[in-house]
C-alpha cells in the first residue's frame, strides 16, 4: 500500500498557486493528506490517469512516497486541540466584532457584542 505525502515544495503550491501545475494535478495534489492510499485517492480523484499525475507530481517534487515501515503519527495531544480549540474561537470573536464595529461604529450594537463575549465565554466552558 503506497501513501503520499505532500513535501514542503507542495505544501506551498497549495498556499501560493505559482501555476506549475495543472488543475487535475492540483486537485489531486489537495487530496493528499499522509493518510489516503493511492487506491483511495483514485476512487477520489476521479482521475482516470492518476498514476501519471503523481508521477508528475513526484517528479515536480510536490509529494513522496511515505517510507513503507513508517508509523503513522500520533494523534495530538488533548491539550493542543484545547488549545486550537481555544484559539480558533478566539478568531471567530474577534471576526464577529471587528465586523460589527466595521459597518455598525464602535458603539452600536453594543447588546450583540455583549452577546458575542458572554456566547464566548460559555463555548470554553463546554469545551
Amino acid at each position: 500500500m503506497t501513501i503520499y505525502f505532500k513535501t514542503p515544495q507542495g505544501v506551498a503550491e497549495i498556499a501560493n498557486r505559482s501555476g506549475a501545475i495543472g488543475q487535475r494535478a492540483r486537485r489531486l495534489l489537495i487530496l493528499i493528506d499522509g493518510q489516503r492510499s493511492r487506491a483511495e485517492l483514485h476512487a477520489l480523484a476521479a482521475d482516470p490517469d492518476i498514476a501519471t499525475t503523481l508521477d508528475q507530481l513526484i517528479d515536480a517534487g510536490f509529494i513522496a512516497e511515505a517510507p513503507a515501515h513508517a508509523e503513522t503519527p500520533p494523534p495530538p495531544e488533548a491539550s493542543e486541540l484545547d488549545h486550537a480549540s481555544a484559539q480558533g474561537l478566539q478568531k471567530a470573536r474577534n471576526f464577529m466584532i471587528n465586523t460589527l464595529r466595521a459597518y455598525h461604529g464602535h458603539y452600536n450594537k453594543m447588546n450583540l457584542i455583549k452577546r458575542i463575549d458572554e456566547l464566548s465565554s460559555q463555548l470554553r466552558a463546554v469545551m
